[in-house]
């Protein structure tokens, strides 16, 4: 998925002949798209930029702070916050890590602001400046909350479509990370991912022998054990059984699948190659983290851990 666009930036005349490339000038046009309310919740900072475009252009000390990281952080995080509700996520953005998948797709400026002016009509950076040159007076108004949501539910989908967002996006709902995460949100979101992954929705009561005999016959085609053959360890090879079943059941059928080649003797590289991995690093991370999840199934110390 490429999803790298190049902008048009504006050059500025300077007293010495020279031009300065105003390089934030491309975040302009989609500035001004910006509701109100919006800004007042992620980018009250930004509220200080005169509505009138001119200003943009040729006031220095509006040009100083729409260069600076005060205005780029401010812009990107309002952009992202229209954004995020059309991608069929979640809700509410906050409970995501900047290392989620589809945080990143939110923060793509560039994509958000060609698909204003492919989808949209919006002026590019070069145009607004073309125009405003000869109306110096305009002023552009708030755009309203509810025609900007309008235009969102149609821009959005367009360039998902156009980069295959919507398919990312359902890649990263099934097979989601502790990074993905806010650490210190425990949000409903992150509560469902936790207890999915380490099938905590019910606890693990210490049984006896016959309970676990029936459950090694229903996870062994109905086989009963042979008590004359079996051994003193008996008891702990029928549990460890069980609750390996019961591990396998709690992964994804992806998870599933890489852990059963694992331990048939295939390779990382071959594993990666049959389920449509890039490469080896993706299946690394996933083993890593169903060992971690199998530690914390068995609370047995088996000696993952994040870098291993």
């Amino acid at each position: 998925m490429d999803m790298k666009v190049h902008l048009p930036v504006v050059t500025l005349p300077l007293d010495n002949g020279c031009e300065y490339y105003y390089f934030n000038s491309q975040f302009l046009p989609i500035f001004y798209r910006i509701p109100k309310e919006i800004l007042e919740i992620r980018g009250k900072e930004l509220m200080c930029i005169p509505r009138t475009p001119a200003s943009a252009y040729y006031d220095a000390e509006v040009i100083r702070f729409i260069e600076s990281d005060i205005f780029l952080k401010g812009l990107i995080n309002c952009v992202a916050y229209m954004i995020w509700p059309y991608l069929n996520v979640s809700p509410k953005m906050e409970v995501y890590s900047e290392h989620d998948p589809a945080w990143i797709v939110a923060y793509s400026m560039s994509i958000w602001i060609k698909g204003f002016i492919d989808y949209d009509g919006m002026w590019d950076a070069r145009e607004l400046k073309s125009q405003i040159d000869s109306f110096r007076h305009f002023r552009f108004p708030y755009m309203p909350m509810e025609e900007s949501q309008k235009r969102l539910s149609y821009i959005v989908p367009q360039v998902m479509k156009q980069y295959n967002i919507d398919k990312v996006i359902e890649v990263i709902k099934e097979y989601r990370c502790f990074e993905d995460f806010v650490d210190n949100w425990e949000s409903n979101q992150k509560i469902d991912f936790t207890r999915k992954w380490y099938h905590t929705r019910t606890k693990h009561p210490t049984v006896s022998l016959d309970a676990e005999i029936e459950q090694y016959a229903k996870y062994n085609d109905g086989r009963e054990l042979d008590f004359e053959d079996v051994s003193a360890n008996a008891e702990e090879q029928v549990i460890s059984e069980v609750m390996i079943k019961q591990f396998m059941d709690s992964l994804s059928e992806k998870d599933r699948k890489i852990l059963e080649m694992r331990l048939e003797g295939y390779t990382q590289e071959k594993i990666a190659d049959e389920l449509g991995y890039k490469n080896h690093s993706g299946v690394q991370k996933r083993i890593t983290k169903i060992g971690l999840a199998y530690q914390e199934f068995t609370k047995v110390d088996l000696g993952f851990d994040e870098e291993n």
